[in-house]
């Protein structure tokens, strides 16, 4: 198993009959929630084929006096990323990020690795996030 005391979620599909784990799914509500800590799982996951994606509310506010109370995140930009955001679009230490904070910016294509933060709505018409895992784990099932 690669980290299975990390990981928050584990994705599965069913193929002749049987329940197969093809990824999973690290939860965050603020990626200061530790995400160094799900990296070395997640690179594992992906070094045996399985899929690795990074959920978050990227919630960071900063209050006063120092702050206005305004949710900008944790990812900065793509011209000044964060060391949060060089886990993603340069290290490609997870397959995908989704993000449901409205502020975060989302990658610009291609990243230096290859893998995107996605901005989401919970809109059912809006969220990448079951799309992506559907494309996943028919990617996935393609190599069974």
């Amino acid at each position: 198993m690669v980290g299975d005391s990390k990981l928050d979620l584990a994705l599965y599909g069913h193929h002749n009959g049987k329940r197969i784990i093809f990824g999973g799914v690290h939860s965050k509500a603020s990626l200061a929630e530790r995400v160094s800590d799900d990296v070395p799982c997640s690179e594992a996951m992906m070094r045996k084929g399985l899929f690795s994606f990074l959920y978050t509310f990227d919630a960071k506010s900063f209050p006063p006096p120092a702050g206005d109370l305004v949710n900008r995140g944790e990812l900065g930009s793509y011209e000044h990323p964060s060391d949060k955001r060089k886990y993603i679009e340069e290290h490609g230490s997870f397959d995908a990020c989704f993000s449901y904070n409205l502020r975060t910016n989302p990658s610009v294509s291609p990243t230096p690795s290859g893998k995107q933060i996605f901005v989401c709505s919970l809109k059912p018409e809006e969220d990448m996030f079951p799309s992506q895992v559907i494309v996943a784990w028919e990617r996935y099932r393609a190599r069974l």
